[in-house]
């Protein structure tokens, strides 16, 4: 029992072991510190790219509406161009069909071509200025 006997040692801190643990203490309280600042960074960075992933999101709406409008104006525009090409291949036929009914000369069936012509930029005008 003689070892235990010196209790007034036992109850003291080595200096060199309150030494280290400060050490530890001030590595960890850095750590923490740079840990929190790269925490902060990182989420004001992560809010920034959810506005610019928002405003994204709004400008593809705007996009896609703008897209399907801009769809329904060539379908219509489509359309036109198959009335006007059916008007004139109809158009074609009724001259060729008064030409071999007539046996029109060459000078009246160009003279029919022109009228017919007329009418035609008649027609296309028309539904241009309807359209506008």
């Amino acid at each position: 029992m003689i070892g235990l006997g010196n209790s007034r040692r036992g109850m003291k801190s080595p200096p060199l072991l309150i030494a280290a643990l400060v050490a530890c203490m001030i590595v960890l309280g850095f750590n923490y510190w740079t840990a929190r600042s790269r925490n902060v960074d990182l989420q004001s960075r992560i809010m920034e790219l959810e506005r610019k992933v928002r405003r994204a999101a709004a400008e593809r709406g705007a996009v896609e509406l703008k897209k399907n409008e801009f769809q329904g104006e060539l379908e219509k525009q489509r359309e036109q161009i198959d009335k006007i090409q059916f008007l004139h291949s109809f158009q074609m036929e009724n001259v060729n069909k008064v030409h071999q009914d007539e046996k029109v000369g060459p000078l009246q069936a160009v003279l029919l071509t022109l009228v017919l012509s007329f009418l035609m930029y008649g027609i296309l005008t028309m539904l241009f200025s309807v359209r506008k």
